[in-house]
């Protein structure tokens, strides 16, 4: 039994593993990002001065001075992008692994029967439509792996400086929704493990943004 139950901590301890290699990257592309949130009543500023009487905006002009304000204070407007590339590769390397790792078949961790398969908590059968999409069950790592990729798409989103597109307000749902539909299939090794990324994804914004950012503003705005 405790070899079994260990197995999803071996999972854990993989994921803050290879959290720990890639963090110097994720930690520049997470400060960034809280930067531009914290130069956010600077750029509206700029958006205010660079706009006439009629309402129209000077992209050019206010682009060029928006660009300015971000060298200044370290901001790289592509860092939100970089750890949702650099997922891609780790996560499809992952997928594999435990496709084809034999010792995780038969092992169960909480709620889980099969690291090597879906963790199934409750079975409705067959509807049409939605079983093509969705599956006949419903995966718990699948919701939690859902539910915190759903809280970081929200922060993501609040990074935004210019979140008034009715259509962007959206955005954030979208992805998240996808997953639900992607990985309600997987191992359960496979969303345990994107559930604890997103964990330590989580973990590490709120850290910035509550003891490290406060002192950076202080020297960039």
């Amino acid at each position: 039994r405790q070899h079994v139950a260990s197995m999803g901590i071996v999972v854990l301890l993989l994921t803050l593993f290879i959290r720990l290699l890639t963090s110097p990257i994720l930690y520049k592309s997470y400060l960034s990002g809280a930067k531009m949130k914290a130069l956010k009543p600077e750029v509206d500023a700029l958006k205010a001065k660079f706009t006439d009487k009629s309402g129209t905006l000077d992209q050019q002009a206010f682009g060029v001075e928006q660009m300015k304000l971000w060298r200044s204070a370290g901001v790289s407007p592509l860092g939100g992008c970089l750890p949702a590339l650099l997922q891609i590769p780790i996560f499809m390397s992952l997928y594999y692994f435990f496709q084809s790792n034999i010792s995780l078949r038969g092992q169960n961790f909480l709620w889980a029967k099969d690291l090597a398969a879906y963790d199934s908590i409750y079975t409705f059968g067959h509807i049409p439509i939605i079983s093509t999409v969705y599956g006949d069950h419903i995966s718990l790592f699948t919701l939690t792996a859902t539910l915190t990729s759903l809280l970081i798409s929200i922060y993501s989103m609040s990074n935004m400086q210019d979140n008034s597109n009715p259509v962007m307000k959206y955005m954030p749902y979208i992805f998240p929704i996808l997953l639900l539909g992607v990985f309600n299939n997987l191992p359960s090794a496979l969303t345990w493990y994107y559930t604890v990324s997103n964990i330590v994804t989580l973990g590490i914004q709120f850290v910035i943004n509550k003891y490290i950012i406060d002192q950076d503003r202080k020297s960039v705005v």
